[in-house]
């Protein structure tokens, strides 16, 4: 049932008119994806930045829930633009991403970062970390880190497995 849903959606987006403009055109596949490693490289460096600072390995003269505060709208941005960009690279060429075991992966990574960025990380990043211990401070930035970073090596791998 699952899998005739998501084959009907794929040959919709396949034959669809409107995405035509990005699948036709020499253009418009790359223009895309820089929009979406232009995204993801925001999303990224931000991510990466927090964590560092809930790591204790740089930032420390700038108060965690303070850099947090002037660095999180960036981060949503950067996200906004990913997940727009990225379903605009997966329309013109459904099948291949859905078929793809990377690209599933990467799905099943993105739901769980969403998951833990908007819960249990903004809820750590929005506190000064030494109020906890350091232990706890190292296991939430490193799941942070793995599951962000899994996001882009599984996408990268999409070019590379089928």
């Amino acid at each position: 049932m699952l899998q005739a849903l998501v084959d009907r959606f794929v040959q919709w987006c396949y034959y669809s008119k409107d995405y035509a403009f990005i699948r036709d055109t020499p253009y418009g596949v790359p223009l895309v994806q820089s929009l979406h490693l232009t995204g993801i490289t925001l999303l990224l460096g931000i991510t990466v930045v927090l964590n560092l600072r809930l790591l204790g390995l740089g930032f420390k003269r700038l108060p965690l829930p303070f850099l947090a505060e002037q660095l999180w709208p960036w981060a949503k941005a950067g996200m906004a633009v990913t997940i727009v960009s990225g379903i605009l690279v997966f329309l013109p060429d459904p099948t291949r991403y859905a078929h793809s075991g990377p690209f599933r992966l990467k799905m099943a990574l993105l739901c769980l970062a969403l998951l833990y960025q908007f819960t249990i990380f903004r809820k750590a990043i929005g506190t000064d970390p030494e109020l906890r211990p350091r232990l706890r401070n190292s296991v939430l930035g490193c799941v942070s880190l793995l599951l962000w970073f899994g996001v882009g090596w599984s996408g990268r791998a999409i070019a590379f497995f089928q």
